[in-house]
Parts: C-alpha cells; sequence; structure tokens
C-alpha cells in the first residue's frame, strides 16, 4: 500500500513532536530504571492509615483495609510472591484467616498470580473480579502467558457496593488499562480524622490501539468530573504516583507529623495529566491512521 506523501510528512512530525511527552511504555510517568516483574524487592508492611495497610513490593502494590469483621485484601501479586501478603498481614499482627473479601484489581497476572496462595491461607475469603477481566485472566492462561488461575467467585458489575462491618467500598469500573479494572472510593482515618480514598487500578494504558485510547479518555474524563474531592490517591504500581517515598514517610513518620499520603490536589491534578497525555497519543494515532489510507 502506498503512503500519501502530504500525509505522511505530517504523521511523522506529529508523531516526532509527541514523543517526547510519552515513554517507552507511553506513559506520563515513568518507572524507575531495571525495575520489572524480576527485578522487584519485598516491601517491609506500613500501616498508611487506621484502617489501611501497605503490603505489596516496590513494583506491584497490595493493601490490607481492616473493618470491625475482618480484612479485605487488595490484588495478591505474583509468583514468585505469591505468599507475601499472607506473611505480611501475619507480620503487622493480623490473622490471614479474617481476610472476607479479596478484591481482585484486574486481569495481569501480577494482580492475580498469587490467589491461590491466600485462597489456601484464607480458605474462608470470597475473591472479587469484573466479568472481562475473569474472561482476560482465563484467556490469558489458556494462552500459556499466565500462572494458575483461581474460579470465577464474585462477579463485580459498575456502581456495587462491598461492605464488611464499619466500612463501605463503592466500587468503579474503570476500563482502558484491561476492560475490567476495579476502582474503589472509600472513607480512611488517620488518628481518627476521616479522608476520602480513591483507588484507581488502572492509571496507564498500555496500548496505542486507536479504540483503547478512546475508552481510557472516556474512564479519565469520567473520573475527573465525578471524583472532584479526593483527600487521598493510591493506585496498582508504586511509580505512578511515587508511592514508595510516600509509605516510606508513613514508616518513619512521628506523631504530629501530617500524613505523607494526604494530598487533596493530587488527583485532579494526575488526571489532568493522563487526559493531555492521552489526548495527544490518541491525536499521533490517527495521524498514523491517515498516513496508510
Amino acid at each position: 500500500m502506498k503512503l500519501k506523501s502530504g500525509a505522511m510528512i505530517l504523521a511523522i512530525a506529529l508523531l516526532a513532536s509527541m514523543a517526547s511527552v510519552q515513554s517507552a511504555r507511553g506513559q506520563a510517568s515513568e518507572r524507575a530504571p531495571g525495575l520489572s516483574e524480576k527485578t522487584a524487592k519485598v516491601v517491609a508492611p506500613v500501616k498508611m492509615f487506621d484502617n489501611m495497610y501497605y503490603v505489596g513490593l516496590d513494583f506491584v502494590c497490595a493493601y490490607v483495609i481492616k473493618t470491625s469483621q475482618g480484612l479485605i485484601l487488595v490484588d495478591t501479586l505474583y509468583v514468585p510472591f505469591e505468599n507475601h501478603t499472607i506473611d505480611a498481614i501475619k507480620e503487622l499482627g493480623m490473622d490471614p484467616r479474617d481476610i472476607k473479601y479479596v478484591i481482585i484489581s484486574h486481569g495481569h497476572d501480577d494482580h492475580y498470580g498469587g490467589a491461590l496462595a491466600v485462597k489456601a491461607g484464607a480458605p474462608q475469603a470470597r475473591f472479587m473480579m469484573t466479568e472481562a477481566d475473569y474472561d482476560l485472566m482465563e484467556k490469558t492462561f489458556k494462552e500459556g502467558k499466565g500462572t494458575a488461575i483461581i474460579s470465577r467467585d464474585l462477579v463485580v458489575k459498575e456502581g456495587d457496593s462491598l461492605t464488611l462491618g464499619d466500612t463501605t467500598l463503592r466500587l468503579h469500573i474503570t476500563p482502558g488499562h484491561t476492560p475490567g479494572v476495579i476502582s474503589f472510593e472509600m472513607p480512611v482515618y488517620d488518628n481518627g480524622k476521616k479522608y476520602n480514598l480513591f483507588y484507581w487500578a488502572g492509571p496507564t494504558v498500555q496500548s496505542n490501539e486507536l479504540p483503547v485510547l478512546e475508552q481510557f479518555l472516556v474512564t479519565t474524563k469520567r473520573l475527573q468530573a465525578e471524583f472532584p474531592n479526593v483527600d487521598v490517591m493510591i493506585h496498582s504500581h508504586p511509580w505512578s504516583v511515587s508511592l514508595m517515598d510516600k509509605v516510606e514517610k508513613a514508616r518513619t513518620r512521628k506523631p504530629g507529623d501530617p500524613n505523607p499520603l494526604v494530598n487533596p490536589k493530587e488527583f485532579q491534578e494526575f488526571i489532568a495529566l493522563r487526559i493531555a497525555d492521552t489526548e495527544k497519543r490518541i491525536a499521533a494515532a490517527k495521524a498514523k491512521q491517515a498516513a496508510w489510507q
């Protein structure tokens, strides 16, 4: 197929101008050089809020939410770190058998790969994922690209709530990173003071396919409009929001120090960056598409 020379020149110029704002993975915020699933390191668990703890790695996040009637685990990590969340919960002085629910944020194996180990340590726990990402997980496994997987359990739909004891999470499906990313909003407390937390589990998009980019843009604009008052933003990978810096500050925090995770401006500022980055990538994808027509 021949390219139209004028369109091709325009597309090349546009793509080149956008290269400087995109990382190698097409994201506005880059991970540290060399950081990957293979180089990941364990992070000692730490209290983030009165009712939330970090039990993840330096590469991928996992959280424990403590309620008056048990624990909610968010994501399970992956092999060879499949036992870390259970070990971390014990280290924090909690009993893994108190895990009542496990939210698997999306169908990438660095988030669900430890599910069987968690199930062994917390056999009573119910597992939650969206229909679309159950499909993605099962498809990945059938293609030989993922680890052993759990059977389907609870299916999350947009607008569902998860209530355990004194805590309610409002669940939202935020597609883009995968078709069925689960994000949620909930109250967290710091020395008894209440803050609004939003967990965005898919804050980046790893595809340059136009439909995926456009879906992600819809998601980001929706979050921008619906959640103007977020005090605390957390994600599924630490580098997106320099989470490891905040976690380490929380670990060494002294009485009376402000909580390093509280930043009421951060969520909307980050959303604005994601929208700008995605709009540029959409323009580049359209220019490339036009050049080949």
